[in-house]
């Protein structure tokens, strides 16, 4: 009998002295994953709407030609940009006469391109280059298009638009890790409130089982 209660004396030590580790590390992971929520969301929802100067390189075509198909359609996607900003673009080809280009609002959720076209320029038989000076209708993502017909294109388009549009997707992190952080803040508290009771209950029991002294006799 008195093994078996110095065991339990022992492990009941045990637990009380690991809870309060268990504690700290539940309230660490519950609030840690509530701040990294918070953060994903303002980097997700604010950064997007900060638009600076920008400016859009590449060349083309990606893809090779076939017998069956002499010509690649190339498109590419920017970020919204604001109803009035200017909007200035330059399209290079090293054959004259072989490149359409086509610039125009465009609506993701349709994936189709929406309100007016800003150009629409087929190149003549002589022309090998051309550049626009234009303005966005509307305030709304661009899509611009470039036809190649066995031919090579280089391209430059500057405009205002945000640098971060594509940090979106962090609201999604941020809507799944802020519910996780809470969950384990609130099941951290129910732990914490039950191991005081526990704690209260061993120190009853203690002190019970301590031996009272005997008084003397004067």
């Amino acid at each position: 009998m008195w093994a078996a209660g110095m065991l339990t004396s022992s492990s009941n030590a045990a637990m009380g002295t690991l809870s309060p580790l268990h504690l700290r590390r539940g309230k660490v992971v519950g609030y840690s994953l509530i701040g990294l929520g918070i953060f994903f969301l303002l980097v997700g929802v604010v950064m997007p709407y900060y638009k600076t100067p920008q400016r859009l390189e590449g060349s083309g075509p990606a893809e090779s030609f076939s017998s069956d198909r002499p010509y690649v359609i190339s498109s590419y996607i920017l970020p919204p940009i604001d109803e009035g900003e200017p909007i200035n673009l330059s399209v290079m080809s090293d054959r004259a006469g072989t490149t359409t280009v086509l610039l125009a609002a465009y609506d993701s959720r349709a994936q189709t391109i929406s309100g007016s076209v800003l150009t629409n320029i087929v190149f003549a038989k002589d022309q090998k280059g051309m550049a626009i000076f234009t303005t966005a209708t509307k305030s709304a993502q661009y899509m611009l298009v470039i036809t190649s017909y066995n031919s090579s294109y280089t391209f430059s388009l500057t405009s205002v638009w945000s640098p971060f549009y594509d940090l979106r997707s962090f609201t999604t992190y941020g809507f799944l890790t802020l519910p996780l952080g809470l969950a384990a803040a609130y099941y951290d508290g129910i732990v914490e409130r039950r191991d005081k009771m526990f704690e209260e209950a061993l120190k009853d029991i203690r002190g019970q089982r301590q031996p009272r002294k005997k008084s003397q006799p004067p």
